[in-house]
């Protein structure tokens, strides 16, 4: 346990009546997404412009976007929008970039994105934008990173399968890069940048969250493959949506990480407002608490607290921390 400085609390916004009081909880920046009418029309679902397909999970018109940018500016905050589609056909790009150069007019600081063609035209086009590179860019190593940052990326939030001791290597042996690590919500049985499943489902039930058999074609079956097919069916016992990674705070602070990002696009307000409380109290915690134990403990009460079920590696972003009640 060390007094490392404080990394940001990166919280979901939705529209304009929620980003006040997350604003008040403690977020340091705020993310969203927009989708433009002219998109809509031209390309409809499921070309989905940032990954999020119900109307709940994004600004609902570009005048609340530019509201939402002014007050988060106004706080000495910053925003950053979400285009992290995998990649996009060719004829959308001439309508991304007419849409990014309205999102800049505004103020926005950052694009959250993945597809390389549009990095490469976004940091020829808009050099002082921050670009961050999405967890479905899968930027699992350093040298992927570094191919990244040439490309004009300044920022990576992390995937969520790496482990701390994995990034924390890629931290130091990128120093001029921020980095991002995710924190609550949203844990995923997947690896996210590989996936291709489409999350378009009306009732909000994604594919990853249907319980389904695997069966072995062949015999005997190895243990790693039974090992395997024991974690997928334990994802139906599961809720993905009690991600969590409250244990892993002090050793990311340690680690140089820059920001905790928060999943939740779509959520009401409260749950936003729950989980940056969160956040912002086990941020405090670790520099006052100088027992890891003890400090794991009372994570895995708030955990329970927060969610009404037990931990478990299914839902611990850094299972390395997990232990078992």
């Amino acid at each position: 346990m060390g007094r490392a400085a404080r990394m940001k609390i990166i919280s979901p916004v939705d529209n304009l009546a929620e980003a006040q009081e997350l604003l008040n909880e403690g977020a340091d920046e705020l993310y969203g997404g927009y989708v433009p009418p002219a998109w809509e029309q031209k390309f409809g679902q499921p070309a989905s412009i940032n990954q999020r397909t119900f109307a709940a999970a994004q600004i609902g018109s570009f005048e609340e976007l530019s509201a939402i940018i002014s007050l988060a500016h106004g706080r000495g905050r910053g925003f950053s929008l979400t285009l992290n589609a995998p990649f996009y056909a060719e004829a959308m790009l001439p309508h991304l970039l007419d849409y990014v150069d309205e999102a800049v007019a505004a103020g926005v600081d950052g694009i959250i994105l993945a597809d390389l063609v549009l990095l490469r035209l976004l940091a020829r086009r808009h050099p002082h934008l921050e670009l961050h590179a999405s967890t479905l860019a899968h930027l699992g190593n350093s040298e992927a990173v570094k191919f990244y940052q040439a490309q004009g990326v300044r920022r990576v939030v992390l995937p969520r399968h790496l482990n701390l001791a994995e990034m924390a290597a890629i931290v130091k042996r990128v120093p001029g890069v921020l980095f991002d690590a995710f924190m609550l919500v949203g844990k995923c049985p997947n690896t996210e940048g590989l996936c291709t499943f489409h999350h378009t489902s009306p009732d909000r039930i994604w594919p990853c969250e249907i319980p389904y058999t695997l069966t072995a074609l062949s015999e005997p079956v190895t243990p790693q493959l039974k090992a395997a097919m024991e974690r997928q069916r334990s994802w139906s016992t599961t809720n993905r949506r009690h991600g969590c990674g409250l244990c892993a705070i002090p050793h990311l602070a340690a680690a140089g990480i820059f920001g905790l990002k928060l999943v939740g696009r779509g959520a009401p307000a409260a749950q936003k407002i729950k989980n940056i409380q969160l956040v912002r109290s086990f941020q405090e915690l670790a520099v006052e608490e100088t027992d890891f134990d003890s400090y794991r403990r009372r994570a895995r009460q708030a955990h329970h607290q927060r969610f009404g079920s037990l931990c478990s590696p299914n839902v611990c972003y850094y299972p390395e921390f997990y232990e078992a009640e």
